[in-house]
């Protein structure tokens, strides 16, 4: 890999990432500045809930055939074996990996690339998950077809590189977002048949097919890939899974996926309570787990004193933690704080 290249695409990375207000024209954007380093012929991109490490979105339109995409996601989310999941990734020391490294110079161990990049013609794989820390906030895959060679270390290192600046951008963003005009705020319902190839929609209330057609997202056989990843992993592994996602007109969605009897798989669809929102934006504020315990009471109306007497603190201390979180948070007062958490991001724009 050229060296001058290399530092080329970081600093345009650093960049792009510096003026993001969008995740999608984000993901576009680094992509674009890494390939001339790190060339590529196929990629996609996501967003996850940092909670979660699960999708909330994403570009895959210039990834995998979508005929190949049901057996990605059932690999990817459905519980079963494989190699460099992102779920592990996520949670994994390394950040980025290629699968022939994974694999052990043998990609046939992997029923990804079995069943799903050898028949695209795209054999050789490297995937990401960006990083805040330890918090994941999305991922890239690149992909390249066998008429040229592997990726190598380097370029897999490369790609690593840009992870915190990419998370650090998606964090940012999410902060930025707020929500659009409202509409019926009561949930919505779907059932859905998870298949061993296919994911499809039984029935659905008109409340909850019309919010999930607002999901900025991809879609496979007509639902976004955040749907399809999401009720397969309640579907192949604890039963349950949730995730919260921004739609298209900017309103908070929270998503419920609970496995029922047979491979029926029910997923409820409302909008997002300031509580859960209250929840995101903490992690994305970075706060620690002290100081998300300090604005808990804060924001219930407790006193200082009450505070450091419920958490076994100095009021000294409880001080410096409000003081923190008011810096973090960019505001100057606990009312000032208590609206930044949970209306803010929450009400519609007047």
């Amino acid at each position: 890999m050229d060296a001058r290249r290399a530092r080329h695409a970081v600093s345009e990375v650093e960049r792009v990432c510096r003026t993001a207000t969008d995740p999608t024209a984000l993901h576009r954007s680094v992509t674009a500045a890494v390939a001339g380093a790190v060339p590529h012929d196929r990629w996609c991109a996501m967003s996850f809930d940092p909670a979660t490490a699960l999708p909330t979105g994403g570009f895959h339109e210039e990834g995998l055939p979508p005929a190949l995409l049901p057996r990605l996601l059932e690999l990817e989310f459905g519980g079963g074996p494989d190699v460099g999941r992102l779920a592990e990734l996520a949670r994994a020391e390394r950040s980025v990996v290629r699968l022939s490294e994974a694999t052990g110079r043998a990609p046939q161990r992997s029923a990804r690339f079995r069943d799903v990049l050898e028949p695209a013609g795209l054999p050789h794989e490297v995937r990401a998950v960006h990083r805040d820390g330890r918090t994941p906030w999305g991922a890239l895959i690149l992909l390249r077809g066998s008429d040229v060679a592997d990726f190598t270390a380097a370029e897999a290192a490369l790609v690593g590189s840009i992870g915190s600046h990419v998370a650090e951008a998606l964090r940012r963003v999410q902060l930025l977002a707020r929500a659009g005009e409202g509409g019926d705020d009561g949930p919505g319902v779907v059932l859905l048949d998870v298949g061993a190839r296919r994911v499809a929609v039984i029935s659905g209330s008109p409340a909850a097919l019309q919010r999930l057609g607002d999901v900025d997202d991809g879609t496979a056989e007509g639902l976004p890939h955040v749907v399809t990843s999401l009720v397969r992993t309640a579907a192949g592994g604890p039963g349950r899974a949730r995730c919260r996602l921004r739609s298209r007109t900017g309103r908070w969605l929270t998503l419920h996926a609970e496995r029922l009897s047979g491979s029926t798989v029910s997923l409820v669809v409302e909008p997002s309570r300031p509580a859960d929102i209250a929840a995101l934006l903490i992690d994305a504020y970075r706060l620690t787990e002290r100081e998300t315990e300090v604005v808990g009471l804060v924001v219930r109306g407790y006193s200082n004193a009450e505070i450091a007497g419920a958490l076994w603190l100095s009021p000294h201390t409880v001080a410096d933690h409000v003081k923190h979180v008011f810096e973090k948070t960019g505001v100057h007062s606990r009312v000032e704080l208590t609206s930044r958490l949970f209306f803010d991001h929450y009400l519609p724009r007047g």
